[in-house]
């Protein structure tokens, strides 16, 4: 169900952008109204939260891009605790405009660190539908994973961080699995230790 109604909506956001016709241009902004309605009631975010999410976005609709980081200092990775949730996760956030994902996941590693770090590689690009992350969103989000290493800095908290921690790939903590899988941090220490292997694409 959580497909057709992202499926509705992205059609009518979509029309929106081309349509001509007032009454048309009417008739698919209810339909948007009415995704977010059905999505509200089959999650736990309300239609208020719902409506937010969306930021509000107009245009031809396509998937948001959310930025990961798996860094390491030697065996360890590297994971921030969120003050949201008290989970921990790969350090990383939306992909902003007017930057590289590179530059990116930079910023989003030491906003939420403090660490300077080298990015090395792109081990995977994963629709986040396609996968055991919860709760759904009610729009497509790609999540693109990078391998890295520690080169400088210091921890730092921040607003949206409670705790900075290094963790063996066999011993993580409680994993915010909104965000990040411990599937995605194995892969990426794989990755890490056998650098050249295929990148993980769905």
């Amino acid at each position: 169900m959580h497909e057709l109604i992202r499926e509705m909506r992205a059609l009518s956001q979509s029309a929106l952008q081309y349509t001509k016709d007032p009454y048309d241009r009417e008739r698919f902004e209810r339909l948007i109204e009415i995704s977010n309605a059905l999505y509200a009631e089959l999650s736990d975010v309300d239609l208020a939260g719902v409506e937010k999410f969306f930021f509000p976005e107009t245009g031809y609709a396509t998937p948001k891009v959310d930025l990961r980081a798996c860094i390491f200092r030697g065996e360890e990775v590297l994971l921030v605790r969120e003050r949201s949730d008290g989970l921990w996760t790969l350090p990383g956030g939306w992909a902003d405009q007017n930057e590289s994902p590179r530059e990116g996941v930079l910023r989003e590693v030491k906003e939420e660190s403090g660490f300077d770090v080298e990015i090395q590689s792109l081990y995977a690009v994963r629709d986040r539908d396609r996968h055991a992350y919860e709760p759904k969103y009610p729009v497509s989000i790609y999540k693109m994973f990078f391998t890295g290493v520690v080169v400088g800095g210091v921890a730092e908290l921040n607003k949206e961080v409670s705790e900075i921690g290094f963790f063996g790939i066999d011993a993580l903590p409680e994993l915010s699995e909104d965000r990040v899988l411990a599937r995605d941090i194995i892969d990426g220490y794989v990755y890490f230790k056998n650098e050249g292997k295929a990148t993980l694409i769905d």
